[in-house]
């Protein structure tokens, strides 16, 4: 063969490797969620500056997540600190709509069908048979991390890792 050719050839395979390892590389990194998804997917809550007693309201991938902070223990709360917490995704396991908190009865009321939970998120009346959803969280020091399932996670729902 022409040594000239063979440079041509070697040129060739070389500008084709390096256009299929770029091509590679792109379709491997589309694989991947976008920023902002990995940004969406959680939700750090501060637990410091939360009352005893009282819901905070915050939003997880577009749902309204309800957050109290006890001083008492129930089966649907898991103790950070001093303090027990019930984190609960704020829609009704009936037909989806989003309870709104009473606080003169303690009690999230479902708009659609007057369904009520109490404060942990139990079914108490209406045609509401299972409790509001815990989500997946994990705790990370005085906070809670809502969207990655964590120990305490795990334990609450008994899960075993």
């Amino acid at each position: 063969m022409d040594p000239k050719r063979r440079v041509v050839n070697y040129a060739l395979l070389g500008l084709v490797g390096t256009g299929g390892y770029v091509a590679s590389s792109f379709v491997f990194s589309s694989l991947e969620p976008p920023l902002k998804a990995r940004l969406n997917a959680a939700t750090l809550i501060e637990t410091t500056a939360l009352k005893p007693d009282e819901v905070a309201f915050f939003s997880w991938r577009k749902k309204p997540i309800f957050l109290v902070k006890h001083t008492e223990n129930s089966p649907r709360s898991f103790k950070l600190g001093s303090y027990y917490y019930t984190l609960m995704i704020g829609i009704c396991t009936h037909l989806g709509c989003i309870p709104k908190y009473d606080a003169s009865i303690k009690s999230f009321v479902c708009p659609c069908h007057n369904g009520v939970f109490d404060i942990h998120g139990n079914p108490i009346s209406g045609p509401v048979t299972k409790p509001l959803e815990i989500p997946p969280f994990s705790i990370q020091g005085d906070s809670i991390l809502v969207g990655e399932a964590g120990e305490v996670y795990n334990n609450l729902l008994g899960i075993k890792s």
